[in-house]
Protein backbone atom coordinates (compact mmCIF):
# COMPACT_ATOMS: atom_id res chain seq x y z
CA UNK A 1 0.00 0.00 0.00
CA UNK A 2 0.92 3.60 -0.38
CA UNK A 3 3.29 4.75 2.35
CA UNK A 4 4.36 1.20 3.20
CA UNK A 5 7.08 0.88 5.81
CA UNK A 6 10.65 0.04 4.98
CA UNK A 7 11.95 -3.33 6.31
CA UNK A 8 13.84 -1.58 9.11
CA UNK A 9 10.71 0.18 10.34
CA UNK A 10 9.23 -3.07 11.65
CA UNK A 11 12.29 -3.93 13.76
CA UNK A 12 11.85 -4.42 17.52
CA UNK A 13 11.99 -1.27 19.57
CA UNK A 14 15.12 -0.60 21.57
CA UNK A 15 17.95 1.88 21.87
CA UNK A 16 18.62 4.43 24.59
CA UNK A 17 14.92 5.13 25.22
CA UNK A 18 14.06 1.49 25.94
CA UNK A 19 13.19 0.49 29.53
CA UNK A 20 14.01 -2.75 31.27
CA UNK A 21 11.40 -5.42 30.66
CA UNK A 22 9.65 -5.80 33.99
CA UNK A 23 6.51 -7.89 34.40
CA UNK A 24 3.59 -5.98 35.92
CA UNK A 25 2.77 -9.03 38.06
CA UNK A 26 5.17 -10.63 40.54
CA UNK A 27 5.12 -12.88 43.59
CA UNK A 28 1.87 -14.57 44.55
CA UNK A 29 -0.11 -12.74 41.86
CA UNK A 30 2.25 -13.95 39.11
CA UNK A 31 2.02 -17.53 40.42
CA UNK A 32 -1.76 -17.39 40.57
CA UNK A 33 -2.19 -16.25 36.98
CA UNK A 34 0.62 -18.36 35.49
CA UNK A 35 -1.73 -21.15 34.27
CA UNK A 36 -3.71 -18.58 32.32
CA UNK A 37 -0.80 -16.79 30.66
CA UNK A 38 -0.57 -17.14 26.90
CA UNK A 39 2.32 -19.16 25.47
CA UNK A 40 1.98 -19.09 21.65
CA UNK A 41 3.62 -21.59 19.37
CA UNK A 42 6.58 -20.08 17.54
CA UNK A 43 5.74 -18.87 14.04
CA UNK A 44 2.04 -19.71 14.30
CA UNK A 45 -0.60 -17.43 12.82
CA UNK A 46 -2.77 -15.72 15.40
CA UNK A 47 -6.54 -15.91 15.45
CA UNK A 48 -6.99 -12.16 15.20
CA UNK A 49 -4.79 -9.20 14.23
CA UNK A 50 -5.38 -6.02 16.23
CA UNK A 51 -4.24 -3.01 14.21
CA UNK A 52 -3.63 -0.03 16.47
CA UNK A 53 -3.00 3.29 14.72
CA UNK A 54 -1.32 5.94 16.85
CA UNK A 55 0.37 9.31 16.47
CA UNK A 56 1.85 11.27 19.39
CA UNK A 57 -0.70 10.08 21.95
CA UNK A 58 1.35 8.06 24.47
CA UNK A 59 -1.28 8.28 27.21
CA UNK A 60 -3.99 6.82 24.99
CA UNK A 61 -1.58 4.21 23.61
CA UNK A 62 -0.72 3.07 27.13
CA UNK A 63 -4.41 2.70 28.00
CA UNK A 64 -5.13 0.82 24.75
CA UNK A 65 -2.29 -1.68 25.24
CA UNK A 66 -3.54 -2.44 28.75
CA UNK A 67 -7.00 -2.89 27.24
CA UNK A 68 -5.69 -5.56 24.86
CA UNK A 69 -3.77 -7.34 27.62
CA UNK A 70 -6.94 -7.57 29.72
CA UNK A 71 -8.80 -9.57 27.07
CA UNK A 72 -10.06 -13.03 28.02
CA UNK A 73 -8.95 -14.25 24.56
CA UNK A 74 -5.14 -14.13 24.27
CA UNK A 75 -4.39 -15.53 20.80
CA UNK A 76 -3.86 -12.21 19.01
CA UNK A 77 -1.21 -10.23 17.21
CA UNK A 78 -1.00 -6.56 18.11
CA UNK A 79 0.32 -4.39 15.28
CA UNK A 80 1.08 -0.86 16.45
CA UNK A 81 1.37 1.48 13.46
CA UNK A 82 3.14 4.63 14.61
CA UNK A 83 1.97 6.95 11.85
CA UNK A 84 4.93 9.35 11.61
CA UNK A 85 4.77 10.11 15.34
CA UNK A 86 7.52 10.35 17.93
CA UNK A 87 9.22 6.93 18.08
CA UNK A 88 10.64 7.50 21.55
CA UNK A 89 7.14 8.04 22.92
CA UNK A 90 5.95 4.76 21.43
CA UNK A 91 9.03 2.93 22.74
CA UNK A 92 8.57 4.27 26.25
CA UNK A 93 5.00 2.93 26.34
CA UNK A 94 5.47 -0.45 24.70
CA UNK A 95 8.61 -1.40 26.60
CA UNK A 96 6.60 -1.32 29.84
CA UNK A 97 4.63 -4.31 28.56
CA UNK A 98 7.27 -6.09 26.50
CA UNK A 99 7.41 -9.18 28.72
CA UNK A 100 3.63 -9.65 28.50
CA UNK A 101 3.31 -8.87 24.83
CA UNK A 102 6.20 -11.12 23.81
CA UNK A 103 6.22 -12.07 20.15
CA UNK A 104 2.57 -11.07 19.81
CA UNK A 105 3.71 -7.46 19.26
CA UNK A 106 4.73 -5.96 15.92
CA UNK A 107 5.68 -2.30 15.64
CA UNK A 108 5.76 -0.31 12.41
CA UNK A 109 7.24 3.18 12.55
CA UNK A 110 5.83 4.80 9.45
CA UNK A 111 8.25 7.61 8.44
CA UNK A 112 5.61 9.56 6.49
CA UNK A 113 1.90 9.78 7.27
CA UNK A 114 -0.55 9.12 4.47
CA UNK A 115 -3.63 9.02 6.66
CA UNK A 116 -5.57 6.57 8.80
CA UNK A 117 -6.61 4.22 6.00
CA UNK A 118 -3.04 3.89 4.74
CA UNK A 119 -2.00 3.09 8.32
CA UNK A 120 -4.66 0.36 8.42
CA UNK A 121 -3.33 -1.12 5.18
CA UNK A 122 0.20 -1.10 6.60
CA UNK A 123 -1.10 -2.96 9.64
CA UNK A 124 -2.73 -5.56 7.39
CA UNK A 125 0.48 -6.01 5.43
CA UNK A 126 2.45 -6.62 8.63
CA UNK A 127 0.12 -9.19 10.19
CA UNK A 128 -1.01 -12.78 9.71
CA UNK A 129 -4.34 -13.89 11.08
CA UNK A 130 -7.77 -15.32 10.36
CA UNK A 131 -9.61 -12.26 11.68
CA UNK A 132 -8.96 -8.51 11.92
CA UNK A 133 -9.94 -5.62 14.18
CA UNK A 134 -8.98 -1.94 14.01
CA UNK A 135 -8.37 -0.90 17.62
CA UNK A 136 -7.89 2.88 17.63
CA UNK A 137 -5.57 3.97 20.40
CA UNK A 138 -8.23 6.00 22.25
CA UNK A 139 -11.02 3.38 22.36
CA UNK A 140 -11.51 0.37 24.61
CA UNK A 141 -13.29 -2.95 25.15
CA UNK A 142 -14.96 -5.02 27.80
CA UNK A 143 -12.67 -7.98 28.72
CA UNK A 144 -14.88 -10.51 26.85
CA UNK A 145 -14.99 -8.61 23.56
CA UNK A 146 -12.60 -10.85 21.61
CA UNK A 147 -13.87 -14.03 23.22
CA UNK A 148 -17.48 -13.36 22.24
CA UNK A 149 -16.89 -11.94 18.76
CA UNK A 150 -14.59 -14.80 17.76
CA UNK A 151 -17.03 -17.38 19.13
CA UNK A 152 -19.84 -15.70 17.18
CA UNK A 153 -17.97 -15.80 13.87
CA UNK A 154 -17.03 -19.43 14.35
CA UNK A 155 -20.68 -20.24 15.02
CA UNK A 156 -21.84 -18.21 11.98
CA UNK A 157 -19.61 -19.10 9.00
CA UNK A 158 -22.08 -17.36 6.67
CA UNK A 159 -21.22 -13.95 8.16
CA UNK A 160 -18.23 -11.91 7.04
CA UNK A 161 -18.07 -9.82 10.21
CA UNK A 162 -19.70 -9.18 13.55
CA UNK A 163 -20.31 -5.93 15.42
CA UNK A 164 -21.23 -5.49 19.06
CA UNK A 165 -23.39 -2.94 20.76
CA UNK A 166 -21.27 0.08 21.65
CA UNK A 167 -21.21 2.52 24.54
CA UNK A 168 -20.27 6.15 23.89
CA UNK A 169 -17.94 7.29 26.67
CA UNK A 170 -17.46 11.03 27.16
CA UNK A 171 -14.17 12.05 28.72
CA UNK A 172 -12.37 15.29 29.45
CA UNK A 173 -8.86 16.17 30.53
CA UNK A 174 -8.28 17.05 34.17
CA UNK A 175 -4.63 17.80 34.70
CA UNK A 176 -2.61 14.96 33.15
CA UNK A 177 -5.52 12.51 33.29
CA UNK A 178 -8.63 11.83 31.22
CA UNK A 179 -11.74 11.57 33.37
CA UNK A 180 -14.87 9.73 32.19
CA UNK A 181 -18.02 11.75 32.94
CA UNK A 182 -20.84 10.21 30.88
CA UNK A 183 -21.84 6.93 29.22
CA UNK A 184 -24.49 6.73 26.49
CA UNK A 185 -25.72 3.78 24.43
CA UNK A 186 -24.89 4.25 20.74
CA UNK A 187 -27.89 3.66 18.43
CA UNK A 188 -29.92 1.81 21.13
CA UNK A 189 -32.78 0.99 18.73
CA UNK A 190 -30.61 -0.98 16.30
CA UNK A 191 -31.08 -4.73 16.54
CA UNK A 192 -29.21 -5.86 13.42
CA UNK A 193 -26.72 -4.60 10.84
CA UNK A 194 -28.46 -3.83 7.52
CA UNK A 195 -27.11 -2.00 4.50
CA UNK A 196 -30.34 0.02 4.37
CA UNK A 197 -29.54 1.58 7.77
CA UNK A 198 -25.98 2.42 6.74
CA UNK A 199 -26.91 4.15 3.48
CA UNK A 200 -28.07 7.20 5.43
CA UNK A 201 -25.12 7.34 7.85
CA UNK A 202 -22.49 5.21 9.54
CA UNK A 203 -23.88 3.16 12.43
CA UNK A 204 -20.74 1.64 13.98
CA UNK A 205 -17.10 2.47 14.67
CA UNK A 206 -14.05 0.23 14.11
CA UNK A 207 -13.56 -0.67 17.78
CA UNK A 208 -16.78 -2.74 17.82
CA UNK A 209 -16.11 -4.75 14.62
CA UNK A 210 -14.25 -8.01 13.99
CA UNK A 211 -14.15 -9.31 10.41
CA UNK A 212 -12.60 -12.07 8.34
CA UNK A 213 -9.33 -11.13 6.67
CA UNK A 214 -10.48 -12.95 3.52
CA UNK A 215 -13.01 -10.15 3.05
CA UNK A 216 -10.22 -8.00 1.60
CA UNK A 217 -9.89 -10.51 -1.26
CA UNK A 218 -13.41 -9.45 -2.28
CA UNK A 219 -13.47 -5.72 -1.63
CA UNK A 220 -9.79 -4.74 -1.66
CA UNK A 221 -7.85 -2.77 0.97
CA UNK A 222 -8.99 0.29 2.89
CA UNK A 223 -9.66 3.23 0.56
CA UNK A 224 -6.81 5.72 1.05
CA UNK A 225 -8.64 8.43 -0.91
CA UNK A 226 -10.62 9.24 2.25
CA UNK A 227 -8.59 10.91 5.02
CA UNK A 228 -11.77 10.86 7.12
CA UNK A 229 -14.90 8.61 7.03
CA UNK A 230 -12.72 5.77 5.72
CA UNK A 231 -14.37 3.38 8.18
CA UNK A 232 -17.79 4.32 6.75
CA UNK A 233 -16.57 3.53 3.24
CA UNK A 234 -15.31 0.15 4.45
CA UNK A 235 -18.55 -0.68 6.26
CA UNK A 236 -20.64 0.07 3.17
CA UNK A 237 -18.44 -2.15 1.00
CA UNK A 238 -18.53 -4.89 3.63
CA UNK A 239 -22.33 -4.89 3.74
CA UNK A 240 -22.51 -4.93 -0.05
CA UNK A 241 -20.25 -7.99 -0.12
CA UNK A 242 -21.78 -10.04 2.68
CA UNK A 243 -23.54 -10.22 6.03
CA UNK A 244 -22.56 -8.54 9.29
CA UNK A 245 -23.70 -10.20 12.49
CA UNK A 246 -24.62 -8.34 15.66
CA UNK A 247 -24.05 -9.08 19.35
CA UNK A 248 -26.80 -7.22 21.18
CA UNK A 249 -25.03 -6.22 24.37
CA UNK A 250 -22.31 -3.61 24.95
CA UNK A 251 -18.76 -4.92 24.59
CA UNK A 252 -17.02 -1.92 23.00
CA UNK A 253 -16.44 1.64 24.19
CA UNK A 254 -16.18 4.58 21.80
CA UNK A 255 -14.36 7.37 23.64
CA UNK A 256 -15.36 10.90 22.65
CA UNK A 257 -14.02 14.25 23.82
CA UNK A 258 -16.63 16.83 22.71
CA UNK A 259 -14.99 19.57 24.77
CA UNK A 260 -11.70 19.05 22.92
CA UNK A 261 -12.51 20.92 19.70
CA UNK A 262 -9.08 22.20 18.68
CA UNK A 263 -6.96 20.32 16.17
CA UNK A 264 -4.58 18.87 18.76
CA UNK A 265 -3.50 15.25 18.96
CA UNK A 266 -6.10 14.37 21.60
CA UNK A 267 -9.17 15.49 19.65
CA UNK A 268 -11.69 13.29 17.79
CA UNK A 269 -11.71 13.99 14.06
CA UNK A 270 -15.53 14.25 14.08
CA UNK A 271 -15.09 17.39 16.21
CA UNK A 272 -11.72 18.75 15.09
CA UNK A 273 -12.33 18.11 11.37
CA UNK A 274 -16.12 18.27 11.16
CA UNK A 275 -16.06 20.20 7.87
CA UNK A 276 -13.87 17.48 6.31
CA UNK A 277 -16.34 14.84 7.44
CA UNK A 278 -19.18 16.70 5.72
CA UNK A 279 -17.16 17.28 2.53
CA UNK A 280 -15.97 13.68 2.14
CA UNK A 281 -19.44 12.33 2.91
CA UNK A 282 -20.70 14.37 -0.06
CA UNK A 283 -17.83 13.11 -2.22
CA UNK A 284 -18.65 9.52 -1.31
CA UNK A 285 -22.30 9.93 -2.23
CA UNK A 286 -21.47 11.83 -5.42
CA UNK A 287 -19.11 9.06 -6.52
CA UNK A 288 -21.73 6.39 -5.83
CA UNK A 289 -24.35 8.38 -7.78
CA UNK A 290 -22.02 8.77 -10.76
CA UNK A 291 -21.25 5.06 -10.78
CA UNK A 292 -24.98 4.30 -10.83
CA UNK A 293 -25.89 6.85 -13.49
CA UNK A 294 -23.03 5.70 -15.74
CA UNK A 295 -24.82 2.35 -15.94
CA UNK A 296 -28.46 3.38 -15.67
CA UNK A 297 -28.75 7.00 -16.76
CA UNK A 298 -30.17 10.02 -14.92
CA UNK A 299 -33.86 9.15 -15.25
CA UNK A 300 -34.57 7.55 -11.87
CA UNK A 301 -32.49 10.00 -9.75
CA UNK A 302 -34.16 12.96 -11.50
CA UNK A 303 -37.62 11.45 -10.94
CA UNK A 304 -36.90 10.78 -7.25
CA UNK A 305 -35.47 14.28 -6.78
CA UNK A 306 -38.58 15.91 -8.27
CA UNK A 307 -40.94 13.70 -6.26
CA UNK A 308 -39.10 14.58 -3.06
CA UNK A 309 -39.43 18.27 -3.96
CA UNK A 310 -43.17 17.91 -4.57
CA UNK A 311 -43.71 15.93 -1.37
CA UNK A 312 -41.76 18.55 0.58
CA UNK A 313 -43.96 21.30 -0.89
CA UNK A 314 -47.11 19.38 0.05
CA UNK A 315 -45.80 18.79 3.56
CA UNK A 316 -45.00 22.49 3.98
CA UNK A 317 -48.53 23.35 2.82
CA UNK A 318 -50.04 20.92 5.36
CA UNK A 319 -47.90 22.39 8.13
CA UNK A 320 -49.09 25.89 7.22
CA UNK A 321 -52.72 24.71 7.27
CA UNK A 322 -52.22 23.26 10.75
CA UNK A 323 -50.56 26.48 11.93
CA UNK A 324 -53.48 28.51 10.56
CA UNK A 325 -55.99 26.17 12.20
CA UNK A 326 -54.18 26.42 15.51
CA UNK A 327 -54.32 30.20 15.25
CA UNK A 328 -58.09 30.01 14.68
CA UNK A 329 -58.50 27.67 17.66
CA UNK A 330 -56.48 29.99 19.88
CA UNK A 331 -58.75 32.89 18.91
CA UNK A 332 -61.81 30.69 19.59
CA UNK A 333 -60.47 29.87 23.05
CA UNK A 334 -59.89 33.54 23.77
CA UNK A 335 -63.46 34.38 22.65
CA UNK A 336 -64.91 31.56 24.78
CA UNK A 337 -63.01 32.73 27.83
CA UNK A 338 -64.38 36.29 27.38
CA UNK A 339 -67.94 34.94 27.03
CA UNK A 340 -67.52 32.70 30.06
CA UNK A 341 -66.34 35.56 32.21
CA UNK A 342 -69.26 37.79 31.05
CA UNK A 343 -71.85 35.07 31.65
CA UNK A 344 -70.33 34.24 35.02
CA UNK A 345 -70.68 37.87 36.06
CA UNK A 346 -74.28 38.04 34.82
CA UNK A 347 -75.35 34.84 36.62
CA UNK A 348 -73.73 35.89 39.88
CA UNK A 349 -75.54 39.25 39.63
CA UNK A 350 -78.90 37.43 39.09
CA UNK A 351 -78.94 36.14 42.65
CA UNK A 352 -81.88 33.66 42.94
CA UNK A 353 -81.98 32.06 39.55
CA UNK A 354 -80.61 28.72 40.82
CA UNK A 355 -81.74 26.67 37.83
CA UNK A 356 -80.08 29.05 35.41
CA UNK A 357 -76.95 29.02 37.53
CA UNK A 358 -76.83 25.21 37.46
CA UNK A 359 -77.32 25.11 33.70
CA UNK A 360 -74.64 27.74 33.29
CA UNK A 361 -72.20 25.77 35.46
CA UNK A 362 -72.75 22.62 33.39
CA UNK A 363 -72.19 24.53 30.16
CA UNK A 364 -69.17 26.26 31.65
CA UNK A 365 -67.67 22.87 32.51
CA UNK A 366 -68.17 21.58 28.96
CA UNK A 367 -66.59 24.72 27.49
CA UNK A 368 -63.63 24.60 29.89
CA UNK A 369 -62.90 20.96 29.08
CA UNK A 370 -63.17 21.67 25.35
CA UNK A 371 -60.79 24.59 25.69
CA UNK A 372 -58.39 22.39 27.65
CA UNK A 373 -58.43 19.69 24.96
CA UNK A 374 -57.73 22.25 22.25
CA UNK A 375 -54.96 23.84 24.29
CA UNK A 376 -53.38 20.42 24.92
CA UNK A 377 -53.01 19.86 21.21
CA UNK A 378 -51.25 23.20 20.57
Amino acid sequence: PRGAATPDSAAPLGGPAALDQVDRFTGDVAAAIAPFRYAPAAGADRTVALIMRTQNRPGFLDRAVQDVLEQAWADWQLVVVNDAGDTDQVSSVLDRYRSELGDRLTVVNNPVSHGMEAASNIGLANSRSELVNIHDDDDSWQPRFLLETIAHLRAHPDEEAVATRTTIVHEQQVGPDWVLYDRIAAWPKLRAMHLLDFVKLNRIVPICLVYRRALHDQIGPYDEDYPVIGDYVFHLRLLQAGQMGFIDHPLANWHLRPLQTDAGATGNSMYTHSSDHAEYDLRLRDRALKEWTDKNGLGLPMFISKELERETDRLEQKIQEVVDALGTQQQLIADLQVQLRATDHAVRAGGGFNFAKRQYQVARGYLSRAAGRITGRL
